[in-house]
């Protein structure tokens, strides 16, 4: 398994899978008191979420190394770090396990064997993007829920990315569905070779839905 952090249009792949792995997901509840219906639960924002990676990072070129890794763990030491004192929002993923944004809240590391290998832990954390989510309320009977997406454009859009984005939320925006069916089919579109890599000012075309010919 491949486990990656995405930030700043780069991605910064672990040389070596971090075990276990693992995330969590959830919702906030609130509770609103409505005549004649009672107490309603709505949930509300993603709830708070905190993980730690044991991470190494090897200083040797062994022949587990991930593709592409380099055997210089001061370098991902560096940017970890640079990433958790400006509190960067970096994209957490591991494959099609884990998907989403955090924060590094902390980053440690020693070598402690002679052999010049790191071993690293990183403290993670849930970001909530700043993007709105409505959610309505039906007075009458209480049903609560979440505005449902715009009605697609019959012509292709242009969409410039932000920080934070990735084409599964932008796909969602869109087309009503993040899964990965629809953020490799808008990746091919764009012929982006990476569906998770994209970089804020990146210009992104947003064709309708019949377009991808996809569906579901």
């Amino acid at each position: 398994m491949t486990v990656s952090f995405l930030a700043e249009g780069r991605e910064l792949v672990l040389p070596v899978a971090p075990m276990p792995i693992g995330w969590g997901a959830g919702k906030q509840i609130s509770t609103v008191a409505i005549n004649g219906v009672g107490d309603v639960p709505i949930p509300g924002d993603p709830a708070d979420h905190e993980e730690t990676l044991y991470c190494l990072l090897p200083a040797h070129e062994y022949p587990f190394l991930a593709p592409g890794a380099e055997a210089d763990p001061y370098q991902y030491i560096q940017t970890l770090r640079r990433w958790a004192e400006e509190k960067v929002v970096v994209r957490y993923i591991a494959e099609d396990v884990i998907n989403t944004l955090v924060l590094i809240s902390e980053v440690t590391w020693r070598e402690q064997d002679g052999t010049g290998d790191v071993y690293a832990t990183i403290y993670l954390r849930r970001h909530v993007s700043p993007e709105a989510v409505t959610t309505r309320v039906n007075t009458q009977t209480g049903n609560a829920g979440r505005t449902e997406p715009e009605e697609e454009s019959q012509t292709v859009q242009s969409y410039t990315v932000v920080s934070g984005d990735c084409l599964s939320v932008i796909c969602r925006r869109y087309y009503g569905s993040g899964t990965a069916v629809w953020y490799n089919a808008l990746a091919r579109y764009n012929g982006i070779k990476n569906p998770h890599l994209i970089f804020p000012g990146q210009v992104l075309s947003i064709p309708p839905a019949s377009q991808l010919g996809v569906s579901g």
